[in-house]
């Protein structure tokens, strides 16, 4: 008789194997789940990282170019030219980075409540695709290094100008000269300066082929073809930021306001050892028979017009067009040592007109207040704070 064989454990192994199996795809499933959430994770981590450096980048990106805007023309009262300004220098709408799409900035000037006219601070804020958002806080002050003029003559007007040059008897010169004689320190500016350049070309065009070779400075080329030094400076001063610097300047102590509107005789408006700060309110005239001479600063509210003579060493500042006029039977004569800046120039010269740009004349435009502060200065990064970084309500953050 054959011994009796047990079956009844075979269904029992196959539901163990089953459950093993089972339970050896969900590990595996668990697992690959487990990895890809570390993955999905990392992933996140990572591009979150991403985004925060890069929104931080855009808002120091933000700051940049807020400290380029106001270093083009520099800065002589910060609270006046740059946070009374700043929403027709800068804007307040946000700005796109054209580097990284989907990231945009915004920055705001603020003067500082101790001392409005030398320091103050930008905020720019940056936001990102994602609603990334990241504000950088630059607290910055004005400098005592005189900002390098933008032109021998500067022509300050957004809308066309006319400008007009007649005889050959002029000089404009961008080259960095001493009125006490001898090539000066400095880098070599253009001879003449505009806002745009549909006005470029409009002065350009005014002069004659034989004129050409009478503005020189920096980009000039004896050719042939002679390329008269005239130059785009678009970062420059606005004629609004102009009028507001000449307002600057006028608060400054030893101002003398002369009420003429026409000078004859001699006439001085400063030495070289007591520059001054005269403002002629209104359009004045220099008389055939005038002579005047002066150092420092000149500012006229008006028109200047020169059928005498001339002489100045400083910077020049005419909110309306700046003449020479000669004929047959008047010979105007002018000659400048430092800086024109003006709205539109006029040349029609007998005589002569001489404009020659000079760091050693602006330096005494710069001491007629006592102190070293009375021209545009670029201001300076003192600190920069990352508000992510910082407890709230430090480093001027909020």
């Amino acid at each position: 008789m054959q011994p009796r064989r047990d079956l009844s454990s075979r269904p029992r192994e196959r539901g163990a194997a089953l459950a093993i199996a089972i339970f050896s795809v969900l590990v595996l499933l668990m697992t690959a789940g487990t990895a890809l959430l570390i993955t999905a994770s990392d992933s996140r981590a990572t591009r979150n990282y991403r985004s925060a450096s890069q929104v931080h980048f855009v808002a120091e990106s933000g700051i940049a170019h807020a400290l380029q805007l106001v270093n083009g023309p520099g800065v002589l009262n910060f609270q006046n030219e740059v946070v009374t300004q700043w929403s027709t220098l800068f804007g307040t709408s946000a700005r796109s980075f054209t580097a990284a799409p989907g990231y945009t900035y915004t920055v705001s000037a603020i003067a500082d409540g101790t001392d409005p006219a030398n320091w103050g601070r930008f905020v720019s804020t940056a936001t990102g695709p994602q609603g990334e958002v990241n504000r950088v806080v630059a607290r910055v002050n004005r400098t005592n290094v005189p900002r390098t003029a933008v032109g021998a003559v500067y022509l300050a007007s957004d809308t066309p100008t006319n400008a007009t040059f007649t005889g050959n008897a002029f000089q404009v010169d961008g080259t960095d000269r001493n009125y006490t004689g001898g090539l000066g320190p400095g880098a070599a500016v253009p001879g003449l300066s505009t806002r745009n350049d549909t006005n470029t070309q409009e002065a350009i065009d005014s002069l004659g082929s034989g004129q050409r070779d009478n503005v020189t400075g920096l980009g000039y080329q004896a050719g042939p073809p002679i390329v008269p030094s005239i130059m785009t400076s678009g970062w420059a001063l606005s004629m609004s930021q102009l009028n507001q610097l000449a307002a600057d300047i006028l608060t400054l102590p030893g101002v003398i306001n002369n009420l003429a509107t026409q000078v004859n005789g001699n006439a001085v408006f400063g030495t070289v050892l007591l520059p001054l700060i005269t403002h002629f309110p209104q359009s004045v005239e220099i008389k055939g028979n005038g002579n005047a001479s002066g150092a420092g600063i000149l500012i006229v509210d008006g028109d200047l017009t020169i059928k005498g003579s001339l002489s100045f060493k400083g910077l020049i500042i005419v909110r309306g067009r700046t003449q020479v006029i000669g004929d047959t039977e008047v010979t105007g004569n002018g000659t400048i040592y430092g800086a024109l800046w003006t709205n539109d120039i006029n040349l029609v010269v007998g005589g002569s007109a001489i404009v020659q740009y000079s760091t050693q004349a602006l330096a005494l435009a710069n001491l007629v207040s006592g102190t070293a502060s009375a021209l545009p200065t670029p201001v300076q990064l003192v600190s920069l704070a990352d508000c992510a970084q910082v407890p709230s309500g430090s480093g001027n953050c909020p």
